[in-house]
């Protein structure tokens, strides 16, 4: 028995670092790693297409991925060039660079990244009009990871939302991130898990520290945060140094395998997003681990936080942020009542059941013929 039709290309920004070495560390990146897992068990050949400084060819974890030079201020020549260059089956693994997308074939919306901050509403056209314009009409499917993708679709495109978006929210793997006994320790420590991108609210946090941590001589702060963008790393250490109080600001560069000790050694996670979220991985797994978890009322977090029931859903201001940290930090029994909520709540997004989802689309949009 054959099966045809058993490659399938994933275009995505960035699987690799641009010199095709370092793995990028974030949520689209573990979203991929899982999707190619899965397409690999139903018997698919999975290969990655992606930006580089220059055209190179690499395996990584048995898949082949595959470089395209590229020009930061011109990514959609370089998503032409992989159209033409691949042939068969694609699914795109977002809705960010390309304008085209083949027949049959899948798209995943992580979010509205449109809400940028400052954008007019010129801008804002211009993103949907040119992007998901063309994905909602020329994609067979689109797999958004939470309904406020689809809710924004559906008031700006109402008939082709309904046909093309349905919504598998992200997941959490329950075998890795479970509630467990937490050490004692003298200090309430708060945990960032994020990288420190504009859009994951870095800035909104290091407002609020300052004034926290004169106020609590027993509170701490821990970044859990990537190397993927020095800048990032550098603005981050030019503050912490300036810090009145930067030994209680600690830090480390956990890999993924790290991270349930990360989150088990915290008292309250705070997942501050401002624009471009779905259903954080960041935000699952503190829920999961049955901490107390302190979001916004950004993107798809509302899909996750029940305000008052399994965390605190905010706006994200520096006085709102301010306030709910000072409540959880106040009230320790609030603490457990929200994280013991929050971890019967990551049930419903267990990894399994976000694979059985993926499972009916892929077997529908990508065959797999047999002679």
């Amino acid at each position: 028995m054959i099966l045809l039709d058993r490659q399938i290309a994933i275009f995505t920004p960035n699987l690799l670092a641009w010199n095709g070495q370092e793995p990028v560390i974030g949520g689209l990146e573990r979203y991929l790693h899982a999707l190619a897992e899965l397409l690999t068990e139903m018997g698919y050949e999975v290969s990655f297409h992606q930006n580089a400084h220059r055209d190179f060819q690499t395996t990584f974890r048995g898949w082949p991925v595959y470089g395209y030079q590229a020009d930061q201020h011109h990514l959609h020549l370089t998503v032409k060039r992989m159209e033409e260059t691949v042939r068969g089956r694609v699914l795109y693994s977002s809705i960010l660079q390309q304008v085209y997308y083949r027949p049959r074939s899948i798209c995943i919306s992580h979010g509205v990244w449109w809400e940028l901050p400052g954008y007019s509403p010129a801008h804002a056209r211009a993103a949907y009009e040119n992007y998901v314009a063309a994905a909602l009409i020329q994609a067979t499917l689109i797999i958004s990871c939470d309904y406020n993708f689809l809710n924004v679709a559906r008031a700006i495109y109402p008939n082709l939302a309904d046909q093309k978006v349905r919504v598998i929210p992200n997941f959490v793997d329950l075998t890795q991130f479970y509630p467990r006994e937490k050490e004692q320790q003298p200090r309430v420590r708060v945990l960032y898990p994020r990288r420190l991108a504009p859009e994951r609210g870095f800035d909104l946090l290091k407002e609020v520290i300052p004034p926290l941590l004169a106020e609590y001589p027993d509170l701490e702060f821990h970044f859990a945060i990537d190397k993927n963008t020095p800048r990032y790393l550098e603005i981050f250490h030019a503050w912490r140094q300036k810090e009145a109080h930067n030994g209680r600001v600690l830090y480390c560069h956990p890999d993924f395998n790290a991270m349930p000790e990360v989150y088990a050694a915290a008292d309250i996670v705070v997942i501050p997003s401002i624009y471009s979220e779905g259903t954080s991985f960041s935000c699952l797994e503190a829920m999961a681990m049955g901490k107390a978890v302190i979001a916004t009322n950004v993107g798809g977090l509302t899909n996750l936080i029940i305000d008052g029931y399994n965390g605190l859903l905010i706006h994200p201001t520096r006085e709102y942020l301010t306030q709910a940290l000072r409540f959880l930090i106040d009230h320790p029994r609030e603490r457990l009542r929200l994280g013991a909520n929050a971890a019967a709540t990551a049930r419903a997004f267990d990894r399994r059941l976000w694979e059985a989802r993926w499972r009916q689309y892929i077997s529908k949009v990508y065959p797999l013929e047999r002679l």
